[in-house]
C-alpha cells in the first residue's frame, strides 16, 4: 500500500495505507529516537520494511 489521507482518520495527516499509521510517527522513530528502519518494523509490526521506506521518503510539502 502507499500512503493514504483520509479525513475521517488521523485528521486527514498522511498515514501508511491500510495500517493508520502516521506518516510523521515513522519519520519521528528514525530521525529523533535514531531507530533504523528495520527497528522501526519492529515498533510498528504491521509496517512491512518498504511501507517504512515508503514513510520515509514522502514529502507532502507540496500540500
Amino acid at each position: 500500500m502507499g500512503i493514504v489521507r483520509d479525513t475521517d482518520h488521523s485528521d486527514g495527516a498522511p498515514t501508511v495505507g491500510g495500517t493508520g499509521i502516521r506518516v510523521r510517527d515513522v519519520a519521528s522513530a528514525s530521525e529523533h529516537s535514531g531507530y533504523s528502519p528495520d527497528e522501526i518494523t519492529q515498533l510498528y509490526p504491521d509496517l512491512t520494511l518498504g511501507d517504512v521506506h515508503r514513510a520515509l521518503a514522502y514529502d507532502d510539502s507540496g500540500d
